[in-house]
């Protein structure tokens, strides 16, 4: 079966139940975790705790791209209702792992290549606990996941995720290798609506908040020379957070610093 259609995050037609899938990853211990290995991208305490991985790997929560084998960890075979969850995917799993964002972490927008229907290898998260403040944005579109849904998304494309709530947000992320029974199952998917509008233009009350939460960042900020610089700077910042730029009104966050601007660099 080839799929023709394109997608960027829809959700599959799998059920399950939250709870117990919840209560177990609430019983693993602290040893179990480790800090997400990739932490040039987010901010916060975005963890992960193994289920399938490569023998032996130095690090068993990073999925492998040349890796030719896959194995159950011990830790999974402590937790029968996790086990039973992947037991519900009939085709090829590498690896498995629970991905923990504790509350105000922030994931951000960033690609995984290598993953895509038309290179055969594809993720999928499970949503085990979740609040109605987690962010989770895809090419663009924001979307709503609930807890004991299935989703699929094109991780190649930009993507980015934020929990503003107060709780902690847990998937299972499973790598997977596309097959007939796969395809199959994308294809009785709709393609997702997003809930709700992309987040706003960046706005001077949300700047001046991040400067007040980040006196580093201040600093740095009003260390630059030149408004264009100070501008492409306020467009990273903004782009790390998910938000767009709106020029005028980062002009105007100059304007209201215009005496802080001017004595940046006095005694």
């Amino acid at each position: 079966m080839h799929f023709q259609r394109a997608i960027s995050a829809c959700r599959l037609p799998l059920a399950f139940n939250a709870e117990p899938l919840k209560t177990e990853a609430a019983t693993l211990a602290a040893s179990d975790w480790q800090a997400h290995f990739n932490n040039s991208i987010y901010q916060g305490n975005w963890s992960a705790a193994a289920l399938r991985a490569v023998p032996g790997s130095h690090n068993a929560i990073y999925s492998d791209p040349n890796a030719e084998t896959w194995a159950d960890t011990e830790l999974l075979g402590r937790c029968p209702h996790l086990q039973a969850a992947l037991n519900q995917f009939a085709c090829p799993l590498l690896s498995a792992r629970l991905l923990r964002l504790a509350p105000g972490a922030v994931i951000h927008e960033h690609r995984d290549h290598g993953l895509g229907l038309d290179v055969g290898e594809v993720r999928i998260h499970v949503v085990i606990a979740t609040n109605p403040d987690v962010e989770c944005r895809i090419d663009g579109n924001v979307y709503q996941w609930a807890a004991g849904e299935c989703w699929y998304a094109d991780f190649s494309l930009p993507h980015f995720f934020a929990n503003r709530g107060d709780t902690e947000r847990v998937h299972l992320v499973l790598d997977c290798k596309v097959n007939d029974w796969l395809l199959a199952l994308l294809a009785t998917a709709e393609q997702a609506t997003p809930n709700a509008p992309s987040l706003p233009p960046l706005t001077v009350a949300w700047l001046h908040q991040q400067m007040q939460d980040n006196p580093e960042l201040h600093r740095q900020l009003f260390a630059i020379n030149t408004s264009d610089a100070f501008i492409a700077a306020l467009a990273n910042v903004a782009e790390r957070s998910g938000h767009s730029l709106d020029e005028p009104e980062l002009r105007q966050i100059m304007r209201q610093n215009h005496r802080a601007w001017i004595e940046r660099n006095l005694p």
